[in-house]
């Protein structure tokens, strides 16, 4: 018992949640800037559980699908689907209890976040599938993980806001960046496997790219201080987001797979720098 327990938490990623803080940063960001600082404390709560609820939902689906190909790859292949831990229908039952639950949350809010978020449910189960046949399947992440700005807009407005598509935008590059850092690490192996990354397509150029996307996530940050207009301490936390950009061209650069994937996990710092420079510049 004490094993399967082990084999579905790690099914859930507990064991690394710097996926869940890259979901709820961004959240809580759209939360303080929308609502202009005050924003619905139960909403946050709703809000909170369920990106915990999503993100774990997503790893689990994610890893029934890949469970033929994880086994290929030194860095999947002791995920609880290959090892036996956990069998592919308990995996399923997992997702559906999840779903579930999610679910019973979302009742809480408004109709528009209800279909808001059935929308979202249906990219977060689709987005595993586009490795197989779509070049740069990071862009269906970018909505995957940026579509809970947007259910944030709808619970708290009852409409899509013009400020929450252009932080819907912001994050949308933030994680084509991230996560293109992440694939230049899976490279060789999703290369060996048959599967498609941005790392692949973009080849030599993925630093450049990187950059690029980092550089138009910041611009989109910067156009909505200003529609919005927040206080100086935002425009600072965007500069100090430029200071941990370099910092993770540094590490990116050479293409070292360990490296490539420090730079990945120091974007949690990016995403909290934000959200603390949303919450003084709403609060001041």
């Amino acid at each position: 018992m004490k094993t399967k327990l082990i084999g579905l938490g790690k099914l859930m990623r507990f064991d690394k949640p710097v996926g869940t803080f890259l979901l709820l940063w961004p959240t809580l960001t759209a939360f303080l800037i929308l609502m202009q600082g005050s924003p619905s404390i139960d909403l946050i709560i709703i809000f909170s559980i369920g990106t915990f609820f999503m993100r774990s939902a997503g790893c689990v689906i994610n890893d029934y699908f890949d469970k033929d190909f994880d086994g290929k790859v030194s860095r999947t292949n002791e995920r609880p689907l290959v090892t036996g831990e956990v069998t592919p229908k308990e995996a399923l039952f997992l997702f559906f209890i999840l779903i579930s639950l999610s679910a019973l949350l979302v009742t809480m809010t408004n109709i528009l976040t209800i279909f808001m978020a059935m929308i979202g449910l249906l990219i977060a189960i689709f987005y595993p599938l586009t490795k197989r046949f779509f070049k740069v399947p990071q862009l269906f992440l970018g909505v995957a993980f940026s579509w809970g700005i947007l259910m944030v807009s709808a619970a708290e407005l009852n409409f899509i806001s013009l400020s929450s598509i252009i932080m819907f935008s912001a994050c949308f590059f933030w994680i084509l960046a991230y996560d293109t850092a992440y694939a230049m690490s899976d490279r060789v192996d999703d290369l060996s496997i048959g599967l498609n990354s941005s790392a692949i397509t973009f080849g030599n150029r993925s630093q450049m790219m990187i950059i690029i996307f980092h550089l138009l996530s910041l611009l989109f940050w910067t156009y909505l201080a200003y529609r919005e207009n927040l206080h100086l301490v935002f425009y600072l936390g965007i500069s100090l987001c430029t200071i941990l950009i370099y910092h993770q061209y540094t590490l990116i650069k050479g293409a070292d797979r360990e490296e490539c994937l420090k730079a990945f996990k120091k974007n949690n710092w990016i995403g909290l720098t934000i959200l603390i420079s949303a919450f003084i510049s709403t609060n001041l």
